[in-house]
């Protein structure tokens, strides 16, 4: 900011505090000699004077105090996203395989390292996918009042959960870089790819259970057909399938 609008302020507040000290000591010869209106205008114009002075050189300073209040407020704002971020954290750390703050976590992941967000995008992909079966996979019971069914639902729970475990994975590989410009190593990428290629077969499997209750539902309205050996086979491949971390076994 210029240093012309304080000088300014300051010049005409002087001429004008000059003008009103004059007016105020005027020998009484002086008054009679140019007239007490004049001394009345010159008071008037030195107050004027004066408080302009003093306005231009207060407005001199606003930009400084907007930039005071800026910086403040940018400070506030910073300390309030890390104030968040570790919020984020500890709560993760505590339910990491809770899906809501699995992507509270891989969303600070992606607004913290740009490079990463390529990983975080497809994890949240494959999460929002999960999300849509469950859902549908609850509205196919209600809407058929398949009450037989409940049981089921935990084995789509289970495979969410395996999800949020094969991301907890990647996660881990990130951490080293999440802060800086560091690239994932190659034994990181092996795990990544892994973990995202047993999360699509998660999903498949989850379509190929609701495939078989579908088909369970319809037998069993249409014809009385209670046979559910297809579908307690397949919810026992799906639960076998789990191996340690998540990952299935080689």
């Amino acid at each position: 900011m210029s240093k012309f609008p304080k000088a300014l302020g300051v010049f005409l507040a002087a001429v004008g505090l000059i003008g009103l000290a004059a007016a105020a000591f005027a020998t009484p010869s002086l008054i009679v000699s140019i007239g007490v209106r004049t001394i009345a205008t010159l008071k008037t114009a030195s107050i004027i004077t004066a408080c302009v002075g003093g306005g231009i050189f207060a407005l001199g300073f606003v930009p400084n105090v907007k930039n005071l209040i800026s910086r403040s407020n940018s400070q506030k704002l910073l300390k309030g996203k890390e104030a968040q971020r570790q919020k984020t954290f500890d709560e993760y750390a505590k339910d990491s395989l809770n899906p809501e703050k699995t992507r509270e976590r891989l969303a600070d992941l992606k607004e913290n390292n740009q490079r990463l967000a390529p990983i975080v995008d497809k994890c949240l992909g494959q999460m929002d996918r999960m999300d849509k079966l469950q859902e549908r996979y609850k509205t196919l019971l209600e809407a058929n009042d398949a009450i037989y069914l409940n049981d089921t639902v935990s084995v789509i729970d289970d495979a969410e959960t395996r999800l949020c475990r094969n991301i907890r994975n990647i996660i881990n590989c990130c951490i080293l870089v999440e802060d800086g410009s560091s690239q994932l190593s190659d034994f990181d990428n092996e795990i990544i790819i892994r973990a995202e290629s047993d999360n699509e077969s998660e999903l498949e499997n989850v379509n190929t259970l609701i495939h078989y209750a579908v088909n369970y539902i319809n037998n069993y309205q249409q014809n009385g057909v209670t046979d559910m050996s297809e579908l307690k086979a397949w919810i026992n491949v799906m639960k076998s399938s789990t191996g340690k971390n998540g990952l299935k076994l080689d």
